[in-house]
């Protein structure tokens, strides 16, 4: 079932991909659930400093969480990158991997 799996190195594009990847489903739904609160009257999503509710904060809040993931991945997915370049200069990398069919 597990692979074992060593490369010399990760692809810059595949490091950007798993990070933003993780960041989307993580923060869209995120987002989703500060927007639907915000329709509710709770103040979660703020535009401007002023605080969105009703149809508009689910809309606001969608984007806020696509807005956070391409953010946090341009910064750490720079960074890993880096890191994981680093490292490969000196070491292999080892990756346990389930293949697919």
């Amino acid at each position: 079932m597990y692979t074992s799996l060593t490369i010399r190195r990760l692809s810059t594009g595949s490091v950007y991909k798993l990070i933003f990847i993780g960041l989307m489903t993580a923060m869209l739904p995120l987002g989703l659930l500060m927007g639907v609160l915000a329709w509710i009257g709770f103040d979660t999503v703020s535009w401007q400093g002023l605080p969105v509710a009703g149809p508009v904060g689910v809309l606001v809040g969608l984007f806020a969480g696509l807005w956070v993931a391409l953010t946090f991945t341009a910064m750490m997915g720079s960074l890993a990158a880096l890191g994981l370049w680093l490292y490969a200069r000196y070491r292999p990398l080892h990756l346990v991997i389930v293949a697919a069919e």
